[in-house]
């Protein structure tokens, strides 16, 4: 068994000694009994019979012990309020169903499946322990708790399937949600492995925000944990580390010291991070995302071929057919003698330094100017007007092409089997 629960959910019926039973056995500090009208009045004979003092006892009163609907409603409503004015998480409390009416009693475990973990029912020993030769209820002083699993970890199959749906679809605050709810409520030996397994989905969020650096170490380590865990086992989790270990070399040269390789790879990202926006038909935010580096990749080249910092240019490294006209326009008014460049004015200054990418981008002028001008229309820039699909794959193309990278060559996120 678990450790006692902090607090505990005691249904009451005719008999009085199960409740006693339990309580006395496992000495919650708190107490909720789940009671009938007709049984309300047990909870003094109940708490006379203890052998310790709790301490604080509540009650909760199902209008119809006779109808389901009536007892869940009861628990829906009250208990969530009693266990936060107690201080006390729904994961500390234990849930003992086993007097009442039947339909009190599969309320007290509907009302409490998606997060407590521990179920009591008080039973005999053997057939010896009940009346009516050994078919009848419970003789006093012949009791026994018997630990009862959450039936969540018997239906862990379909919740895993359900992880792992939300993961693939891009929803990995969700998916993370489900996989730490679920870590709460498997017997402790599985504990590790959902919990590694939000820490691995925490890091693609992060990864995904990027945050390369905290990602990179939530897939070291919930990689390492979970490969013990797949060792010797046909787990379908073994393709899927596969890919969690390549990601994370990918992310620790990303966020490596050699500063030409990081911007490189980080352009890698940006075009597979606009992808991902994109399979979620969110095509503004892709579409920015492939600006940004589209300016990246000629930031790099001016950067590593030139020496030349788009933020901080000095007028002498201007070419001097560019050089007063970018002087006038560009200037920053914060830093005199300082220019400034963006997206358009990156690429020109390629061109007059006869580099490939500025011919490129002079050669492509015309594609572009129409789908930058959809951007700048969109509702993410200054206008209002919702980036189309066609958009996206065409602004895609160019980036691709100025990158000079293949689909291959981009990261992806692995396909989570569970």
């Amino acid at each position: 068994m678990k450790n006692s629960p902090k607090a505990m959910l005691v249904n009451v019926g005719g008999a009085t000694s199960p409740a006693i039973h339990t309580l006395n056995e496992l000495h919650p500090p708190f107490i909720c009994f789940f009671v009938s009208p007709s049984t309300k009045d047990s909870i003094k004979t109940i708490r006379k019979a203890l052998n310790y003092q709790p301490e604080h006892f509540d009650w909760i009163v199902t209008p119809s012990a006779q109808n389901l609907l009536s007892c869940f409603q009861a628990l829906s409503e009250h208990l969530p309020q009693m266990l936060e004015k107690w201080e006390v998480s729904p994961e500390e409390l234990g849930v003992d169903y086993t007097a009442a009416t039947k339909p009190m009693s599969v309320a007290a475990v509907l009302a409490t499946i998606d997060h407590s973990s521990q179920y009591f029912y008080v039973g005999a020993t053997d057939s010896s322990g009940r009346d009516k030769d050994g078919i009848g209820v419970v003789l006093d002083g012949k009791e026994r708790i018997w630990y009862q699993s959450n039936p969540w970890e018997a239906l862990a199959v379909p919740a895993r399937k359900e992880i792992a749906l939300l993961f693939n679809l891009g929803r990995f605050a969700d998916a993370q949600d489900r996989a730490s709810r679920l870590a709460k409520l498997v017997p402790s030996e599985m504990r590790d492995v959902y919990e590694s397994l939000a820490e691995m989905i925490e890091g693609y969020a992060l990864w995904d925000r990027f945050e390369y650096k905290n990602a990179q170490r939530r897939l070291y380590r919930s990689r390492e944990r979970l490969t013990l865990y797949v060792a010797g086992r046909g787990d379908p989790l073994h393709e899927t580390l596969v890919r969690v270990d390549e990601n994370a070399r990918f992310l620790k040269r990303l966020t490596g010291k050699d500063e030409e390789e990081a911007a490189r790879l980080d352009v890698l990202d940006m075009i597979a991070n606009a992808e991902r926006r994109a399979k979620a038909k969110r095509y503004d935010d892709a579409v920015a995302r492939l600006y940004a580096t589209l300016e990246s990749i000629a930031r790099n080249r001016l950067l590593f071929e030139y020496g030349i910092r788009t933020n901080y240019v000095k007028p002498e490294q201007i070419p001097e057919m560019l050089r007063e006209p970018f002087v006038t326009r560009f200037s920053d008014q914060d830093q005199p003698g300082v220019v400034k460049l963006g997206l358009q004015a990156s690429y020109q200054l390629l061109e007059a330094l006869d580099d490939d990418l500025g011919r490129a981008y002079q050669q492509n002028e015309k594609k572009l100017s129409q789908v930058l001008d959809a951007r700048n229309q969109s509702r993410l820039a200054h206008g209002a007007n919702p980036i189309r699909p066609e958009i996206y794959e065409r602004m895609k193309e160019i980036v691709m092409t100025f990158a000079d990278v293949t689909e291959d060559a981009l990261p992806t996120f692995p396909v989570l089997k569970l």
